[in-house]
């Protein structure tokens, strides 16, 4: 899709009136020219009618351009906004596994990057309509003086126009390396900022990633610099063919074509007025390539989402099977794996065979990379085991079902995020939320207001407590917290496994925490152990 397709698309009906009011910008330009050739063929026609006549074709030309421009902004700011939309809406459909093969970076850059292009040069688009307009008037007007000196710029005119696109593909082929390239820059940025503590621990670690940093930077201001020459590179040569153009009509055209020196002077004045018009024709030709880029990665970053929801095939509106409890949630011969870029498996867990009881509480635990939390996000939904069965109350959790399966689940991962609101919950009750604010000892560090908390700037494990108000606004059935305790004071650590988690009991909730805490096992009904991606034992506490 090009900028100029978008535009047709969004405008509808009103493309039509904005063809018209730049036909009448151009027209009026012309007139312009054609009304001040004229006049100084015949000074005694400048009276006042004429000046009145060229007022008024001067403020038609102002209305009308004015009326393309900001329609035409209109009309661009609308479809961003559109495409915007339509990309977070995809971005909710998709399941988590598409989203993460796609990366944060490449859908930041799809989503702001390269839009914000389009709407930056979306504008231009209105000056450059004008000025292909005004210059098929000023060469029909050359028509009308000269056909013969027609033909010849016609001609001129369409091999520097054949010449100008092919190097046009040139430039728009390193712009796409040019994003990538930014691509790869941001992925790098943001590698430095999600593991800013770990850069703070290694000076070694430090160095190497701001060394890749730099290269990938470097990477970028060489295509940056190519397309930069690039874009000179055809200014330049169009510009040469403007003087060129001036050139023959005044050095070779009179040699072989015979035109009385009034109409020659006229031509003349007519590509000397075609400058300004060529200048927004050559100068915007690169913002429009890029704007076409830009929004090709777009749909591209769309067509990925697809992809996702399409693999993942999720049924988001489906009755709940599960409306008067679900029993156990089974694992049944479970395996999860990873599978990189390349195809080739990176990780993975199973067979898992495993019943967790409804209103029971359930402590997974192991060693750093025994699969512990990868378990976790296939029991909950979040990866479709590779193969196996995950059974909820004796029915097999699919694409059909999952997204009401998720709904039961409240759940606190290593990662977790804290949403500026309560997203989910925005109708909440505020003294509910003080309450649980009270009881979590953090009345003092931040508030509720405004549907959300305002305070969010705290330690790790302020913000998991934060997040544990959450889950507990929730009131969902299944509960689920990976190494929550991991990062409270002892005060907090007891509270959580002696008297949160057996209150969360008494409520019929069902809990599955991976911990590390092994002098607190005594608080779960069963420890399942699991070592190399498997279950290694079940333990009764």
């Amino acid at each position: 899709m090009t900028i100029v397709d978008l535009i047709t698309q969004e405008a509808g009906n009103e493309r039509r009136r904005i063809f018209m009011a730049a036909c009448v910008a151009g027209a009026t330009s012309m007139f312009v020219l054609i009304g001040a050739n004229v006049v100084a063929g015949a000074p005694e026609r400048s009276g006042l009618s004429a000046v009145g006549l060229f007022a008024l074709v001067v403020v038609g030309h102002y209305l009308s351009a004015k009326y393309v421009y900001y329609r035409t902004a209109t009309v661009v700011e609308s479809a961003l906004h559109r495409i915007k939309i339509r990309i977070v809406d995809k971005l909710e459909k998709a399941d988590i596994q598409g989203v993460e093969r796609i990366g944060t970076a490449e859908i930041h850059d799809g989503i702001t990057e390269n839009l914000s292009v389009v709407s930056n040069y979306g504008p231009l688009i209105s000056a450059f309509l004008q000025a292909a307009i005004i210059l098929a008037f000023a060469v029909l007007y050359v028509a009308w003086i000269s056909l013969p000196t027609f033909i010849a710029i016609t001609f001129l005119l369409a091999i520097g126009y054949s010449t100008y696109r092919d190097r046009a593909k040139e430039l728009e082929r390193y712009l796409q390396r040019l994003g990538d390239a930014r691509v790869v820059f941001f992925d790098r940025l943001t590698d430095l900022l999600k593991g800013f503590k770990e850069v703070k621990l290694s000076r070694r670690r430090g160095r190497d990633i701001c060394t890749d940093i730099e290269r990938s930077s470097e990477a970028l201001r060489g295509f940056n610099l190519k397309s930069g020459e690039m874009n000179g590179d055809n200014f330049i040569f169009a510009s040469g063919n403007l003087y060129a153009l001036l050139g023959v009509i005044v050095l070779v055209i009179p040699q072989h074509i015979d035109v009385n020196s009034s109409a020659l002077v006229g031509i003349v004045a007519a590509i000397l007025f075609l400058w300004g018009p060529m200048t927004v024709l050559i100068t915007g030709a690169p913002a429009y390539i890029r704007s076409n880029v830009a929004l090709d990665r777009a749909r591209t970053l769309e067509e990925k989402l697809d992809k996702a929801i399409q693999e993942a095939r999720i049924a988001l509106d489906v009755e709940d099977a599960w409306r008067g409890g679900f029993g156990v949630i089974a694992g049944r011969g479970i395996e999860f794996e990873y599978v990189s870029e390349d195809g080739d498996g990176a990780f993975r867990i199973g067979p898992l065979d495993v019943d967790i009881t409804e209103g029971e509480i359930v402590f997974i635990v192991g060693g750093n990379g025994s699969g512990k939390s990868t378990a976790l996000k296939v029991l909950t939904g979040l990866y479709p085991p590779t193969s196996g069965d995950l059974l909820v109350g004796g029915v097999r959790v699919d694409s059909n079902n999952v997204a009401a399966y998720r709904e039961k689940i409240s759940a606190i991962y290593s990662d977790f995020h804290l949403f500026a609101k309560l997203y989910g919950l925005l109708d909440v009750d505020p003294a509910a939320v003080h309450r649980l604010l009270a009881q979590m000892d953090l009345q003092q560090k931040t508030s509720f207001e405004n549907k959300g908390f305002t305070n969010r700037n705290l330690s790790t494990g302020q913000r998991k407590r934060l997040a544990m108000i959450v889950a507990l606004l929730e009131d969902r059935p299944i509960c689920v917290f990976d190494e929550w305790a991991a990062d409270q004071d002892p005060e907090f650590r007891a509270y959580f496994y002696e008297e949160l988690l057996p209150a969360l009991k008494e409520r019929g909730k069902t809990v599955i925490a991976v911990t590390h805490d092994d002098r607190f096992f005594h608080c779960a009904d069963r420890v399942i152990t699991m070592e190399y991606g498997r279950i290694r034992s079940v333990e009764r506490a």
